[in-house]
């Protein structure tokens, strides 16, 4: 047994031994078989992607949590993702100088306050409600039946009205362009 305890102790030391610095014209010696490996093959070594070093702060032996380094929060972290919907649920009328859309808010829920919002282009029309609940709901109108002037916006109690001021006044047959979304 105690032969065994002896042999068992030698490769323990040589590892424990520390690692000559390397003199003019010779090799660094590796601390083990992985950094041997990478200094031997390279960057095609099988274990390269292993010999990364840890730049963490040495541990001190406390086992309390503490505070390492403060990091300042990137905009991502800062900004909550907004869940956005379609409106899908709409009714319209065509009147001579404009046509008239109505959302109810049936769907939507309590509005937050100044959370209608309406963006367009002389062929797009977009309303934007933001509920208090958190969710964005968007209609999209792109490639209007014809141009608009205007696009401005109503809020009523249970419904939001758009209204878009005709270019010209005839007759829309339908809101949007045959072939569009």
């Amino acid at each position: 047994m105690a032969t065994e305890n002896v042999t068992a102790e030698e490769p323990a030391a040589a590892e424990a031994a520390p690692a000559l610095a390397p003199e003019d014209g010779e090799k660094e010696v590796a601390e083990n078989a992985l950094q041997e490996n990478i200094q031997r093959k390279g960057q095609t070594a099988y274990y390269y992607a292993h010999a990364h070093r840890v730049d963490a702060p040495k541990w001190d032996g406390q086992e309390e949590p503490r505070l390492l380094e403060r990091r300042s929060p990137s905009a991502s972290a800062e900004a909550p993702t907004v869940v956005q919907r379609q409106i899908k649920k709409y009714a319209w009328n065509d009147e001579k100088a404009k046509v008239k859309l109505y959302i109810g808010l049936d769907e939507v829920g309590q509005v937050a306050e100044g959370g209608v919002k309406v963006d367009y282009t002389s062929t797009t029309a977009t309303l934007s409600i933001t509920s208090v609940a958190g969710p964005v709901y968007v209609l999209s109108l792109l490639n209007l039946y014809d141009t608009i002037e205007e696009a401005t916006f109503r809020q009523k109690p249970d419904k939001v009205i758009l209204t878009l001021k005709k270019a010209s006044s005839f007759a829309w047959h339908d809101l949007k362009k045959a072939g569009a979304n």
